[in-house]
């Protein structure tokens, strides 16, 4: 019989500091769970308000709720994609991409507000539009901090929800 011996494994070397792939992910899941926290209180917020139906204090409350929901979804699909990087650039890479997804959100929301607003279009669906666009953009700017880019120096772009009285 021929005995088959392995070579010896390399040493384990244990640290208490964790790679920088490994803090990305730490930090995702911090977010995450923050995030995720915000949207669940907000709905509870909106959803046990006992405001009337058209009062203005109730359109405040559910455009917050939509918001969180945007900045959630973007924020978990942008942190999909940058917890499977596993090298530096990867995560370079990907932080372009989102920085190009952000600033092309951010110009078709700026247009947007700007653009004359239709008759036939209501003023509620046009301020849901906006902030769940606008908590696309709150969530592509978290993802990108945390891969190291600094977009929060943005301004948000003026955005006309309702018209003033």
């Amino acid at each position: 019989m021929i005995a088959l011996t392995m070579p010896p494994r390399a040493p384990v070397v244990w640290t208490t500091s964790p790679a920088r792939g490994e803090r990305i992910r730490r930090r995702l899941d911090e977010r995450h769970r923050d995030l995720s926290g915000e949207a669940k209180t907000r709905a509870a917020r909106y959803r046990g308000s006992r405001a009337a139906r058209t009062s203005s204090e109730l359109l405040a409350l559910r455009a917050d709720f939509l918001a969180a929901l945007g900045r959630l979804s973007a924020f978990e699909a942008a942190s999909l994609t940058l917890a499977g990087c596993r090298y530096e650039l990867q995560i370079r890479a990907y932080a372009d991409d989102l920085s190009r997804d952000y600033f092309d959100l951010w110009q078709l929301l700026a247009r947007r507000g700007a653009e004359p607003r239709s008759e036939d279009e209501r003023g509620a669906e046009r301020m849901d539009y906006f902030a769940v666009q606008l908590g696309r953009l709150e969530g592509l700017a978290d993802a990108l901090m945390i891969a190291g880019r600094n977009v929060r120096l943005f301004p948000p772009p003026h955005v006309a929800w309702l018209p003033v009285g």
